[in-house]
C-alpha cells in the first residue's frame, strides 16, 4: 500500500480512536459503579480561587465497587473538595466521617486516628427513575459519538476515493477494504462500550428491584408478627 494511503488511514484511525475513547470516558462518568476515571472530571477551587485536580489536594481510593473514600491532604480543604465533588457528580452520596468509624487508614489510639476526617462517596442505587435516565443517557452519548464517527467516515471515504481514482483497481480496492475494516472495527468498539454500560445498568437495576422486594417482604412479616 502506498505511503500516502497509509498516512491517510493513520489520520482516520487517530480520529476514530479519539471519539471512541471519549465515549468510553463519558460512560465511566455515568457512575453506576465507582469508576476511578470519574474523579478526573473534578476541579477543586480553594478560598483564594486556586484550581486543583483531586490528586493534588487529596488521596483517594476505591473502597469497593460502589464507594470512593477521599482523604484531604489538609483538613481545611475538605469543604472545597466536597463542593468540587458535588459540582462534578451531584449524584454521589457524600458523608464525612472519622477513621474511628471504620477500621482502616490509621491505627487506633493515635492523634491522626482521632482527628483525621475523610469523605465517603457512595454511588446511588439504580432505582426506576435513575434507570430511565441512565438508559437514555447511554443512548444519547452513543448517538452523538456515532454521528461524529459517520462524519469522519464520509470525509475520509471521499478523500480516499480522490486519491485512488487513478490507481490500479487492485490497489484502490485494497485501500477501500482497509478503510472499511477500520470503520467496522470502531463501530464494534463503540457498540461494546455501549452494551457493557447497558448491562451494568440492567444488573444494578435488578439488584435494586430484588432489594425492594425483600424490604416489602420484611415489612409484611413484621406486620404479621405484630
Amino acid at each position: 500500500m502506498r505511503k500516502s494511503i497509509q498516512i491517510l488511514l493513520g489520520e482516520m484511525d487517530a480520529k476514530l480512536t479519539g471519539y471512541s475513547s471519549m465515549l468510553n470516558y463519558r460512560y465511566m462518568n455515568l457512575c453506576v459503579k465507582a469508576e476511578p476515571a470519574a474523579l478526573l472530571s473534578m476541579t477543586i477551587t480553594d478560598i483564594e480561587g486556586n484550581l486543583y485536580h483531586i490528586e493534588e489536594v487529596a488521596d483517594s481510593m476505591q473502597a469497593d465497587e460502589f464507594t470512593f473514600e477521599i482523604v484531604p491532604h489538609e483538613m481545611e480543604m475538605l469543604p472545597f473538595i466536597q463542593k468540587g465533588i458535588e459540582e462534578a457528580h451531584p449524584e454521589f452520596k457524600q458523608e464525612v466521617i472519622k477513621p474511628k468509624d471504620e477500621d482502616h487508614f490509621f491505627m487506633a489510639n493515635t492523634v491522626e486516628y482521632e482527628a483525621e476526617r475523610h469523605i465517603v462517596c457512595k454511588m446511588p442505587e439504580v432505582d426506576n427513575n435513575r434507570y430511565d435516565v441512565l438508559k437514555e443517557s447511554v443512548k444519547t452519548l452513543y448517538d452523538q459519538c456515532m454521528t461524529e464517527i459517520e462524519k469522519v467516515k464520509a470525509k475520509y471515504t471521499q478523500i480516499l476515493a480522490d486519491k485512488t481514482s487513478e490507481l490500479p483497481k487492485k490497489e484502490a480496492d485494497e485501500a477501500t477494504d482497509q478503510l472499511k475494516k477500520l470503520t467496522d472495527q470502531y463501530d464494534d468498539i463503540c457498540k461494546t462500550y455501549r452494551d457493557k454500560k447497558v448491562e451494568e445498568i440492567e444488573i444494578s437495576h435488578q439488584v435494586w428491584i430484588a432489594d425492594q422486594a425483600e424490604q416489602r417482604l420484611n415489612r409484611l412479616h413484621d406486620k404479621k408478627d405484630k
